[in-house]
C-alpha cells in the first residue's frame, strides 16, 4: 500500500495545492506595488515639469529685460549695448556647455536628485542676485555661474528616461512630448510675466527702491525656491541602483570598464555605437541652428520693410512670439502623441525638421505679403499664419531627438549621455546666434534676409535626410546588441 501511495502521488497532490495557495499572496503584493511605483512615477513626472518649467524661465527672464538693464543699470549705450546682451546671453550657455557632461557623469555615480537640487539652489541665488549687477562683468559672471552649476535641463531628460524605460513605447514618447510642452509654457510664460511686471518698484527695499528690475526676478526666485522644497520633499531618486537592470537579457552595471568620465565616453561610444553618436551630433547641429534661426527671426520682425523685414515694434514681436508659443505647446498637447504611435519618433523627427525648413521660407515669403497691405491687423495674421509651420516644427523637433537619445543611450549611461548632449548643444547653442546673426547683418546690404533663411532651409532638409538610416531599434529602450545592428548600417 505505500508503494501504490507512493506510485500514485499522495504526496505530490498536496505540494502543488501548497505552492500555488503560496504564490497567490507574493503575485497580489506584486500588483500593489507595481500600482503603488507607477503612481509614484507619475508624481515624479508632475515635479519634474515644474522643474523644466521653471529652470527654462530663469534662462529666459533676463533676456526680455537686456537691453533696458544694459542702459540703465549697467550705464552701457550705443553700439556697446549691443555686444553686452550678446555676452549676458551667451553666458549661460557657456557655463552650461563646460559643465553638463560632468554633471551628467556625476549623477550617474552619485544620483540624479544631489544634482537636480543643486540646479534649483543655483537658479533661486543667481536670478535672486542678478538685477543688482552694476557691471558687465558682474552680470556676465552671474549668468555662467548659473549656466555652469546648473544642468538640470539634462537631469529632467534623464530622470525622465529613468522613469520611463519600462513603460510602453506610446507613454514614453508623451512623456518627453509633455517636456516638449513645458519649455513652450515656460517661454510663453517668461515673456509675459516679464512684460507685466517689469517696472514694478519695491520702494520697501533700500536696495531695490529705485531698481526697476528687482521685481520678475525676485518673484521668479521665489518661484524656484518653491519648487526646490517640493523636490527636495517629494521627488525620488530614479537612478536605477547599481547592478539593477530593467531588461533580463542585459548584463550588470559592471558590464562598463570606464571609471573616469574619459573612460565612460569610451563606454558611451561601445555600447551606444554608431547610431548613439550619429544622434548626438544631429542634436548638436540641430541646437546651433534653433539658436541662430530664434535671433534671425527676432532681426527679419524688427526689420523696416524698406530692407525687407516685417518693420514690426518690440510689441509687436512679443505678440508673435506669445503666439508662436501657445501653437508650439497646443501642438505638443494634443497632436504630438498620435503623431508619435502613428508614425513612429523616427519619422516624427524627419517631419519636424522638414517643418523647420519648410518654416524657414514661410518667414521669408512672409515679408512679401506683409507688403500687400497697410492695414497693421492684417499683417500681424499674415506673420503669425507664417510662424505655424516653424512653431509645430520646433516642438517635433529637440523633444522627439532627445526620446531617440534616451533610446539609444545603456541607462547606466543616460546622465552622462544626456549630459554630453547638453554639453555640446549649449556650445552650439552659444555659437548659433553670433554666427548667423553676424552673417545676417552683413548680408543685408547684398542679398538682404533671402541668403540667410535660404541656408536654414537647406540645412533643416539634409537634417531631415539624415535621419533616413536611422535603425529600427530607437524606437524602443536600450538593449544589449543593438548597437551593433547599429554598427553595420
Amino acid at each position: 500500500m505505500p508503494d501504490n501511495g507512493n506510485e500514485i502521488g499522495m504526496t505530490v497532490e498536496v505540494e502543488p495545492v501548497e505552492s500555488d495557495s503560496e504564490l497567490e499572496e507574493p503575485t497580489v503584493v506584486k500588483a500593489d506595488t507595481a500600482s503603488e511605483n507607477q503612481a509614484t512615477s507619475w508624481v515624479a513626472v508632475v515635479i519634474l515639469l515644474l522643474i523644466a518649467i521653471f529652470d527654462v524661465s530663469v534662462l529666459m527672464i533676463p533676456i526680455p529685460i537686456a537691453p533696458e538693464f544694459v542702459e540703465e543699470r549697467l550705464k552701457l549705450s550705443g553700439p556697446h549695448v549691443g555686444v553686452a546682451v550678446g555676452l549676458i546671453s551667451s553666458a549661460y550657455h557657456l557655463g552650461n556647455s563646460i559643465s553638463s557632461a560632468m554633471m551628467g557623469d556625476i549623477s550617474d555615480v552619485h544620483g540624479r536628485k544631489p544634482v537636480i537640487l543643486l540646479g534649483l539652489v543655483t537658479s533661486c541665488v543667481c536670478v535672486v542676485l542678478y538685477p543688482l549687477s552694476t557691471t558687465l562683468w558682474m552680470a556676465v559672471g552671474n549668468r555662467f555661474v548659473c549656466g555652469f552649476l546648473s544642468a538640470n535641463i539634462a537631469m529632467t531628460r534623464s530622470c525622465l528616461s529613468d522613469l520611463s524605460r519600462t513603460w510602453d513605447t506610446e507613454r514614453r514618447n508623451m512623456v518627453f512630448g509633455y517636456l516638449g510642452a513645458a519649455w513652450g509654457l515656460a517661454r510663453f510664460f517668461s515673456s509675459a510675466f516679464v512684460g507685466f511686471t517689469s517696472g514694478i518698484m519695491l520702494p520697501f527695499l533700500p536696495f531695490a527702491a529705485d531698481n526697476p528690475f528687482v521685481f520678475p526676478c525676485f518673484a521668479s526666485g521665489c518661484l524656484v525656491l518653491l519648487t526646490m522644497i517640493t523636490a527636495a520633499l517629494f521627488l525620488p531618486e530614479t537612478l536605477p541602483p547599481r547592478g539593477a537592470s530593467t531588461n533580463a537579457e542585459d548584463a550588470p552595471r559592471t558590464r562598463f570598464q570606464g571609471t573616469s568620465m574619459l573612460g565612460r565616453l569610451r563606454d558611451l561610444n561601445r555600447f551606444g555605437g554608431r547610431a548613439l553618436v550619429k544622434l548626438l551630433i544631429l542634436h548638436m547641429i540641430h541646437q546651433g541652428l534653433n539658436g541662430g534661426i530664434i535671433t534671425c527671426f527676432v532681426l527679419l520682425l524688427a526689420l523696416s520693410d524698406e530692407e525687407g523685414g516685417y518693420g514690426m515694434s518690440a510689441n509687436a514681436v512679443g505678440m508673435v512670439f506669445a503666439f508662436y508659443g501657445v501653437v508650439g505647446m497646443l501642438f505638443q498637447m494634443f497632436c504630438y502623441g498620435p503623431l508619435c504611435r502613428t508614425f513612429g519618433i523616427r519619422k516624427s523627427y524627419a517631419l519636424g525638421t522638414f517643418l523647420l525648413g519648410v518654416g524657414s521660407m514661410c518667414l521669408l515669403l512672409g515679408t512679401e505679403l506683409v507688403s500687400l497691405s497697410d492695414v497693421n491687423s492684417i499683417r500681424m495674421g499674415i506673420v503669425m499664419a507664417c510662424t505655424i509651420p516653424q512653431a509645430i516644427g520646433f516642438m517635433c523637433g529637440l523633444p522627439v531627438l532627445i526620446a531617440l537619445l534616451a533610446n539609444a543611450s545603456p541607462e547606466e549611461l543616460m546622465g552622462l549621455t544626456q549630459g554630453t548632449a547638453q554639453s555640446t548643444g549649449s556650445f552650439f547653442r552659444m555659437l548659433g546666434p553670433l554666427v548667423f546673426g553676424t552673417f545676417f547683418s552683413y548680408s543685408l546690404s547684398g542679398t538682404g534676409p533671402w541668403c540667410t533663411f535660404s541656408i536654414f532651409c537647406a540645412c533643416y532638409f539634409i537634417m531631415t535626410l539624415s535621419t533616413c538610416n536611422l535603425p529600427g531599434w530607437l524606437e524602443h529602450p536600450w538593449k544589449q546588441g543593438n548597437h551593433l545592428d547599429a554598427d553595420r548600417l
